[in-house]
């Protein structure tokens, strides 16, 4: 190219991008991020701050919505999981500094018990010194601050304990101890302002707190109340000099907390810290009510405060609360104790209410931005009548109804509503559902119920001021478009009505164990009441959901984590609002039923208007949701009422209802569960043998047959199957189903009396069954051949123009890509049981299969009541013989019609699905025939022809196969795994089956009848282990020959195993050391992990009928963990990090199990060698900068701990326990230490 063509070139290219400049001066774009970003500042509540909300209202196109189709358009930024896992070492380093500072604080009072006083008091002061130290050398460092600040908290509490040891040892009186605290709370604070931290301030205002407590004692109520209040006033001074969040927050939860604690108690005493109870009605009143002026005002002042309270909410990922609410919150527990403390007393109870409610509403307008002035105007022109009414009350209203608290109430309720009504608009849609689940919580509370026959209303009252509620809060929902209060309105009722049963029944219990008297302060709610309360409810619900339901609120939407659990949470729908208005009120029925709130009537009336409503929400396209989740939903619920509660009858016919209408439209689609869920009546009625709690019935219902209300809608669904069955491609589920549901029919039909029912439903069943066989498996045959010519046609057109384009070299032309060919080479690659395509019409027909599925079929009914033989008759080698042999046979079958046919069959787990079904089913024909009453574990014979049977099957598997290089393998674990399978299963079935590694082939040997019982099946099963472990060492060497530059290699860890476990020592003993053989040349961690366990578990089968043995095994167990454990500590040394998970694996079961068996388990050894484990884990994962080891690490540490204070014997004497708090503070002393040193690469990890 020459220069002028060069320029030409830079010329175009200049001009080109000249040609795209686009100017927009002049161009009236309007500002819609400026008004969305004022809407949202509108919108923002700084009162409570961003708390996780369930009823978030978001778009459609928002973050974490799930659509109609069950798909997100866009996910969210972080969700709970990711902020859980992002923010997961702080937390932990958090955690640990936190059970730091309750350990060190056990273990001084555990060291003043323990030892000399003398000698505690320089244990105490050396162990407060050398925090105080570590304090001043760590807290300048950044990093290393909050620990520094941990240890000088340990120390400063380690010294409040010293001094409180000094009264229990009477070197000091209750004076000199007050005088003390005191000055340790001086001193206390001094540190605090020396390091500038509100962490070691923070403990001096419980300390004031208790200080006031005890020492307003001496003069009785009213000291105890103006020292509190005091010592409140002192905690908010602190708060405020040092302009911090953290102590507001912490002075207005504690203050309120103290407070309800006086009220709700009796007294009592802890040490020297003396509670009396505040008998004083008016002095409660007055002091609560001041406090809570204080906590209110320190509220709105602090509000925008950062505080330690909405940073845990913030860890625990469920958003950030602003100190106003959370504070507020906390507080209100408090309070709450001081009304329920005097709940009896309804007029004092509500003005309590109602003084929290002005004080709490006047702050949080104030935060919202009201002034000062126009909030407290009101209140100061009021508060001097209602404090006059409350002291001179008693003689103005002593010659009316209501007392000075009822009118303190009224007057109270109208200047709250006044101030909050007046300024509407600065309240937000989250302070509106929480204000009416508070409301509701108040009224359940305070609002009195009594039965009619004691002459109260039943619960009339208290109902129908709810359902006014739920009336209001649904009003509200569909005039401000809030999701949030649409939620409330659904599940609000429901929910209460669980709490509130379930705690009910817990407290009963708990008085009926105590042998006290009936707890009297229950509801009780009236049947038909109840049951128009409920039905309101649902209309509610229903109404709402019609209106708000396409706001599509999830409360699922941020589950969006690294895990499929959460995401398949997400997306099943369980958690949106139309779906929670589902089961939400089923679980309530549930209970509610259990525990007597229904008769026949109002559980069939409130049960088909719920299942109604979503029924024609479902048909008109209201409900948002899958019609699968509607039926198990509707099926499961239907199911626990009729086993506990009968109606049959009924329950079928509502079941019928609910099915029909999830086929409109697409019965194909859901025909199989349809027929399949009809079923689960039937069944009940079949199976239950007695009505647990039959509900009462007052003549309303009619009397109906049940064999006849079987038959008709059995009908109903075969008829709608039969006539679309032809056009059901997939005719397997519906096939099963269909047969299912007849068979459950012809059960119940045979348990009544009347015999046209029976003979017309083995009329449907014969009917159903000739048409199967005619229609059904020649279809699917026909199908599948015509598919597979199909197959090949295209195979020999690829074929054609492979050909066509084989001889052209030019590397400009574009081949043809065929992406079926791309996707079934892939499919040869998932499947173990093929190997590489030979030519291109053996790679076209590598999905075509056909499913035999009357034969499977037929083997499902002949295993079905070959089970039910075996349940009732026990083991019979014979029956299972006779059983496995008709299996055989028609897998036989299966296998030459195929091979005639040639076509395949479908496979699973890489064999013929024929097999499987067939080694599955005798598989559990064996269980189920040992775990009857005529069963025996110690008759075996059954076992070795088990094994036969299967060994015939899986040799069956490999015929008319060219890949036995592939096919082989499989076989061998479709021959070990189900063994196993069987073992473990009839071990845990009552050992039913022998234990693994337990089994003595050789006792009593010479006994003829006992040797083939017992002898000679275990001898058998042994050879063909044995037969199946050469086979496998054979095949593996040839599949390495075969594949040696493909980087194959046969993981027969698992496989090898299996095999350790069935074996009774010879056949395990090989398999482990073919297994560490494998695991050692190819570099198999996990391999050689197994193998290792392989010969221990060997160890212990051949111990099993060799004492000698048995001895110095559970030693020799022990020293290998404890071998693996010291090899765990040192791979990072020596740069064997990939060894890392395997020794953590082994060396955790065999020491554990090594402690078990030597017995060492109840010895303070165990408490010992666990938290070494522990640590030794925990310090692994720091430095490895693995967080799966942290966790673990974790883990072992409370489980350490849990299983000490379970097993070993004398763990709380003075010295094991003391040894025991040591041992945990030296770890957690060590990860901390380590973790924050860490934590930067900790936090990419």
């Amino acid at each position: 190219m020459d220069e002028e063509d060069n320029e030409d070139r830079i010329i175009r290219e200049r001009k080109f991008k000249i040609d795209f400049d686009v100017q927009l001066e002049g161009i009236d774009i309007k500002n819609e991020t400026g008004e969305n970003t004022e809407k949202i500042k509108q919108d923002k509540d700084e009162a409570l701050g961003d708390l996780f909300d369930p009823f978030q209202d978001d778009r459609d196109d928002a973050a974490g919505v799930i659509q109609k189709d069950g798909k997100i358009k866009n996910a969210p930024v972080k969700d709970i999981i990711t902020e859980i896992s992002i923010e997961g070492e702080r937390r932990i380093n958090w955690s640990i500094m936190v059970t730091m500072i309750f350990i060190y604080s056990i273990i001084s009072f555990q060291v003043g018990n323990t030892f000399s006083p003398y000698l505690a008091t320089i244990i105490l002061i050396l162990l407060a010194g050398f925090g105080f130290t570590l304090g001043e050398i760590w807290i300048p460092n950044k990093r290393m601050e909050m620990l520094g600040v941990t240890w000088v908290i340990i120390s400063m509490k380690v010294l409040y304990g010293l001094i409180i040891e000094f009264r229990n040892w009477d070197f000091i009186s209750v004076e000199i101890l007050v005088l003390l605290l005191i000055f340790l709370v001086f001193v206390n604070l001094y540190f605090a302002y020396r390091h500038d931290h509100d962490a070691i301030a923070a403990q001096s205002t419980l300390v004031l707190l208790a200080i006031g407590s005890t020492t307003g004692s001496v003069l009785g109520e009213q000291g105890v109340a103006g020292m509190i209040f005091i010592s409140t006033i002192i905690i908010h001074s602190l708060a405020l000099h040092r302009k911090s969040g953290n102590l507001a927050s912490l002075g207005i939860a504690a203050s309120n907390l103290w407070v309800g604690m006086h009220a709700i108690t009796d007294g009592f005493k802890i040490g020297e810290l003396v509670i009396l109870k505040l008998d004083s009605s008016l002095l409660l009143f007055l002091l609560l009510m001041s406090i809570t002026g204080l906590n209110a005002s320190m509220a709105a002042k602090f509000a925008r405060k950062e505080n330690w309270f909405s940073t845990a909410f913030k860890v625990s990922g469920l958003g950030k609360p602003g100190l106003w609410g959370v504070s507020i919150s906390l507080g209100m527990i408090g309070a709450f104790l001081s009304i329920a403390a005097n709940r009896q007393d309804l007029g004092y109870a509500l003005g309590m209410v109602t003084f929290l409610c002005t004080a709490f509403g006047g702050s949080y307008l104030r935060v919202r931005g009201v002034e000062t002035y126009r909030i407290i105007k009101p209140i100061f022109i009021t508060l001097p009548f209602l404090i006059f009414l409350l002291f001179f009350g008693n003689q103005i209203t002593n010659n009316f109804i209501l007392d000075e608290y009822d009118i303190f109430t009224i007057f109270g309720s109208i200047l709250t509503g006044y101030i909050l009504l007046r300024d509407q608009n600065s309240v937000s849609d989250r302070v509106l559902w929480i204000g009416s689940i508070l409301v509701l919580i108040i009224l359940v509370l305070l609002v009195p119920t009594k039965s009619s026959d004691l002459g109260g209303d039943g619960g009339v009252l208290l109902l129908s001021l709810l359902s006014l509620l739920h009336l209001g809060t649904a009003a509200l929902a569909v005039k401000r478009e809030s999701p949030a209060l649409a939620g409330v309105t659904v599940l609000s009722p429901w929910v209460w009505i669980i709490l509130e049963k379930i705690t009910e029944e817990i407290v009963e219990t708990l008085f009926i164990v105590k042998s006290s008297t009936n707890w009297n302060n229950a509801l009780d709610l009236e049947i038909y009441p109840l049951a128009s309360y409920l039905s309101i409810s649902l209309l509610l619900m229903s109404l709402v959901n019609i209106k708000l339901g396409k706001t599509n609120v999830n409360l699922a939407a941020k589950f969006l984590g690294l895990t499929e659990i959460s995401a398949t949470i997400r997306d099943s729908e369980i958690f949106q609002l139309w779906s929670m208005g589902l089961w939400l009120p089923m679980i309530s029925i549930i209970i509610i039923c259990q525990l007597g709130g229904f008769n026949s009537l109002t559980l069939l009336f409130v049960l088909t208007l719920l299942i109604m409503i979503h029924i024609i929400s479902e048909i008109l396209d209201y409900r948002i949701g899958q019609k699968s989740n509607l039926l198990f939903i509707i099926t499961i619920s239907i199911g626990i009422l009729q086993w506990e509660h009968g109606l049959d009858e009924f329950f079928i016919i509502i079941m019928l209802i609910s099915v029909l209408p999830v086929l409109y439209g697409n019965v194909s689609e859901h025909i199989h569960t349809g027929m399949a869920l009809m079923s689960v009546p039937l069944l009940i009625s079949i199976f239950r043998r007695k009505i647990n709690n039959k509900l009462s019935n007052d003549g309303y219902l009619p009397d109906l047959e049940i064999a006849w209300v079987g038959l008709f809608c059995t009908s109903i669904l075969i008829t709608i199957y039969l006539k679309r069955a032809e056009t059901i491609e997939k005719i397997l589920k519906s096939t099963l189903a269909s047969l299912f549901l007849i068979m459950s029919l012809i059960g119940l039909t045979w348990q009544i009396d009347l015999i046209l029912p029976k003979y017309l439903s083995i009329v449907l069943f014969v009917f159903m069954s000739i048409w199967l066989v005619a229609r059904g498996e020649l279809r699917a045959e026909l199908k599948t051949i015509n598919l597979k010519q199909h197959r090949i046609e295209l195979a020999n057109v690829q074929n054609m123009e492979n050909e066509k384009y084989a001889n052209i070299k030019d590397d400009n032309i574009i081949k043809q890509y065929d992406p079926l060919v791309a996707t079934l080479k892939e499919t040869r690659k998932r499947n173990i049981e093929m190997n590489e395509a030979k030519d291109m019409e053996q790679l076209y027909i590598s999905d075509v299969s056909h499913r035999p599925i009357i034969i499977l079929t037929m083997l499902g009914i002949v295993f079905t009541f070959a089970s039910i033989n075996a349940l009732t008759s026990g083991q019979n080698a014979l029956i299972l013989l006779m059983v496995g042999l008709f299996a055989s046979v028609l897998v036989a079958i299966a296998k030459y019609r195929s091979k005639s046919l040639e076509i395949k069959l479908l496979h699973f787990l890489g064999i013929e699905i024929p097999i499987a079904v067939s080694i599955c089913g005798l598989v559990i024909i064996h269980n189920i025939s040992h775990i009857g009453p005529l069963s025996s574990n110690t008759e075996m014979l059954d076992i070795s022809i088990l094994a036969v049977i299967i060994m015939q099957l899986v040799i069956i598997s490999t015929m008319y196969q060219d890949n036995l290089i592939d096919r082989i393998p499989v076989a061998i674990d479709w021959f070990l795994i189900p063994l196993l399978i069987n073992r473990i299963v009839g071990t845990l079935m009552n050992e039913s089956l022998p234990f693994p590694f337990t089994v003595n082939p050789f006792h009593e040997i010479g006994d003829g009848d006992n040797f083939l019982q017992w002898g000679f099946p275990w001898i058998l099963l042994e050879f063909l282990l044995i037969m199946a472990l050469i086979c496998d060492f054979w095949i593996v060497n040839k599949r390495e020959i075969k594949y040696k530059n493909s980087d194959v290699r046969s993981n027969r860890g698992i496989r090898n195993l299996a095999v350790v476990m069935i074996s009774f020592g010879p056949a395990g003993i090989l398999a482990a050391l073919s297994t560490l053989r494998q695991g050692f040349l190819s570099k198999q961690t996990t391999t050689t992990g197994l193998g290792i366990l392989g010969v221990v578990g060997a160890a212990y089968a051949f111990g099993a009928w060799s004492d000698d043995i048995l001895k110095i095994v559970p030693n020799l167990t022990l020293i290998i963990g404890i071998i693996l454990l010291i090899a765990l500590s040192v791979t990072t040394k020596f740069g064997k990090e990939r060894w890392s998970m395997v020794l953590v694996i082994d060396s955790h079961i065999l020491i554990i199990g090594g402690l078990i068996t030597t017995g060492y388990i109840n010895e303070i050894y165990f408490s010992l060698l666990m938290i070494l484990i522990s640590t030794i884990v925990w310090i692994i994962g720091i430095i490895q900068v693995r967080k799966i080891l942290r966790i673990w690490g974790l883990i072992d540490l409370i489980l350490a701990l849990l299983f000490s204070l379970i097993f070993v014997n004398e763990i709380f004497s003075q010295n094991n326990i003391l040894i025991l708090l040591s041992l945990i503070a030296i770890e957690l002393g060590i990860i901390g230490w380590l973790g924050i040193s860490n934590e930067k690469e900790l936090l990419k990890d």
